[in-house]
């Protein structure tokens, strides 16, 4: 417990600095705001370490070739989207789907239908849907994208004492036996606790959607519930995937948590969430 929570704080420091970097290095790049791309850089670290605990759970079953892309399409993906807007994150992977089965048929000793499929999975997951924070980092407030990394650890955080304490009925034995129905609910209000608190410190600084501070804690607690929701579903997938290969832990960098996939699975799942409303909803409402 003790490696788990000296891990957990120097992975949140790490994510601060970050956020400062962002935050107060503005100096332009072109049209790009400098901070904006370190930022970017940080998730493109994320992405490519992700990619590679997939391929290595994954071992023979992905031939070579497909090995190569997986790994560099986050590395192609993110710089382009960063420099060039988000309309490149559907070419980039585009051609990267493209060549996955392209480079299939040359390599047809080799290649299996489950290959391909795991290449795909290790592709999307966690690029395709990290890379969400790309345009959250670009294109929404602040607040948004402090937000999307709030809701995941303190949704854990209270999920793991709720379920401590209270224990009672499991929420999915056969997929992650630890796991109760008290937890589930203590990481749902943990995820309403986050977005409120992100709502509150960051309103006077960051840019906003309603003038009246009320419906934006409103907003954002409906937001937390709903990146709550789906950041359990992202820890049951992740523990799905575990188990149906019978390993314990993605990875083995970060002591007490296993490796990134362990730590940033219920990140991924709330991502696409808080780009679609940040990025795409939010934008059209006229307040």
């Amino acid at each position: 417990m003790l490696k788990r929570t000296v891990t957990g704080l120097v992975i949140v420091v790490v994510w601060v600095i970050f956020f400062l970097l962002k935050a107060f290095i503005t100096v332009d790049v072109g049209r790009i705001v400098l901070g904006d791309l370190i930022f970017d850089g940080l998730l493109l670290i994320m992405a490519a370490m992700g990619a590679n605990e997939m391929l290595r759970v994954f071992g023979d079953k992905i031939i070579k070739p497909h090995r190569i892309i997986t790994v560099a399409y986050p590395i192609i993906l993110f710089p382009m989207m960063s420099l060039f807007g988000v309309e490149w994150a559907v070419v980039i992977t585009i051609l990267a789907i493209l060549l996955v089965l392209a480079v299939s048929v040359p390599c047809y000793e080799d290649v299996t239908v489950e290959g391909i499929a795991l290449t795909f999975l290790s592709m999307v997951y966690p690029s395709g849907l990290l890379v969400c924070l790309v345009a959250v980092n670009h294109l929404a407030p602040f607040s948004a994208l402090v937000l999307a990394f709030a809701i995941s650890p303190l949704a854990d955080v209270l999920a793991y004492f709720a379920g401590s304490l209270l224990k009672g009925p499991k929420l999915c034995p056969n997929i992650s036996p630890n796991k109760t129905v008290s937890g589930a609910i203590g990481g749902l209000l943990g995820g309403v606790i986050a977005s409120i608190l992100v709502c509150v410190v960051l309103y006077p600084i960051s840019e906003h959607y309603f003038k009246n501070m009320g419906q934006e804690i409103a907003v954002y607690s409906i937001v937390g519930f709903l990146g709550a929701c789906l950041t359990e579903l992202g820890d049951l997938v992740e523990s799905l995937i575990k188990r149906k290969l019978g390993i314990k832990d993605m990875g083995k960098i970060l002591p007490g948590h296993g490796g990134i996939m362990d730590r940033i699975d219920g990140l991924l799942f709330a991502s696409p969430l808080i780009a679609f409303l940040f990025c795409a909803v939010l934008p059209m409402i006229v307040v």
